[in-house]
């Protein structure tokens, strides 16, 4: 375990062996959001540019962050699982950080891959809120899932992984429909969009 600017480094157990993660504590009350990173086998990590500035933006509004790696990516054990298994790693962490830490507000937040495994464990987790970023709808199955808390969903419309319009589609189909921030000119991993991301979710939260 290591301590640096108020984070924690540390390995926890998960399903299939150890998981990685990095937790940065709440500076205001007890509000937490749990972030997933973009797909294991193309390169996706909790240090993701875009996992770590949605952290900071969280961070600057007085949150406690945790980010972690899923099954067979950095330290974390076992191999990637068809994004079956990485909703159990998300489902470890979660319980981890509820054992460890008062947590009063649970926030989910994703970013592609990522976006799709907090979606699909959004209702089980019973979170108070959900944030997609540019979620892979198009690559896993979610047409099952309705959501019914408060959402936001930030998305780019140059997006060259997945179709923005059908994500816009699917998401004003839902019972909830989302806080939506769209960048038309941004693409799916917000190169040069990066100011603009923290800064509205910063916003968002206030």
């Amino acid at each position: 375990m290591l301590k640096a600017n108020n984070q924690e480094t540390l390995l926890i157990e998960g399903a299939v062996g150890k998981l990685e993660l990095k937790i940065t504590h709440a500076t205001e009350g007890n509000k937490w959001v749990v972030i997933c990173h973009p797909h294991p086998l193309f390169g996706g990590t909790m240090d993701n540019k875009v996992v770590t500035t949605l952290a900071k933006a969280f961070v600057g509004q007085g949150y406690g962050t945790l980010v972690f790696n899923f099954r067979g990516v950095g330290a974390s054990e076992g191999d990637y699982d068809n994004a079956i298994g990485e909703q159990d790693d998300l489902t470890s962490v979660v319980a981890f950080l509820k054992t460890q830490h008062s947590v009063g507000q649970l926030t989910l937040a994703g970013f592609s891959f990522g976006g799709v495994i907090a979606l699909k464990q959004a209702e089980k987790l019973v979170v108070d809120k959900l944030y997609l970023v540019a979620p892979a709808i198009s690559l896993i199955e979610v047409s099952e899932i309705k959501i019914n808390q408060p959402w936001v969903l930030i998305q780019g419309g140059n997006d060259e992984m997945i179709d923005a319009k059908e994500v816009l589609d699917w998401a004003m189909q839902q019972p909830t429909q989302p806080d939506l921030y769209w960048r038309a000119e941004s693409s799916h991993f917000f190169h040069r969009q990066l100011i603009w991301l923290k800064k509205v979710v910063s916003l968002s939260v206030c």
